[in-house]
């Protein structure tokens, strides 16, 4: 069976290969989509990598844990209408029975849309393994490198990933 596992990846980090492995060891399932979200977004404080970046990372990752062959990766833009959102993805990606995501809304819009059934990954080190915190630790020069996968270091230095965040952070409002 194939399932589907969603997320923005801004930076892929050890939480995602975490769910990757946890989805894997399920014994209904041979194969995965990973659809990175917010594929149009970038060079924001929450989205700083841009899809085809994202992209790129995810697949080194894939390439080194896993087999390839048993992967399909894409990006996805934001649509802004959940009423349609989850048909939007059913219809751009490969088929699938099942989507991984712990995001309530996620879950509703995938088991409203029918033969579509929602699974939970158990979190690992949440309040360590996030987006949002490795994106604070870069801005505040403090060690986030042992949280990412060692394959995309390169890639983050590449695209001068810590300088855009960095700006990224800045403001000219009045504070």
């Amino acid at each position: 069976m194939r399932a589907l596992y969603l997320g923005r990846f801004n930076p892929p980090h050890k939480g995602h290969i975490y769910a990757l492995e946890y989805i894997l060891e399920q014994t209904d399932i041979d194969e995965i989509i990973i659809l990175i979200g917010s594929g149009e977004k970038a060079y924001s404080i929450k989205n700083p990598f841009t899809g085809g970046e994202r992209l790129e990372m995810v697949t080194s990752i894939v390439r080194e844990h896993f087999n390839i062959n048993q992967f399909y990766i894409t990006t996805i833009p934001d649509i802004n209408r959940n009423t349609i959102w989850a048909a939007n993805v059913a219809d751009l990606v490969p088929s699938f029975e099942v989507v991984f995501t712990n995001n309530p809304l996620v879950q509703q819009l995938f088991t409203n849309l029918g033969k579509k059934e929602a699974r939970e990954i158990p979190l690992n080190n949440r309040e360590v393994f996030s987006g949002k915190i490795i994106r604070e630790k870069m801005i505040k020069g403090e060690a986030w490198e042992q949280l990412v996968p060692e394959v995309i270091l390169p890639l983050i230095e590449q695209y001068k990933g810590i300088e855009r965040i960095k700006s990224l952070s800045k403001t000219d409002e009045v504070a």
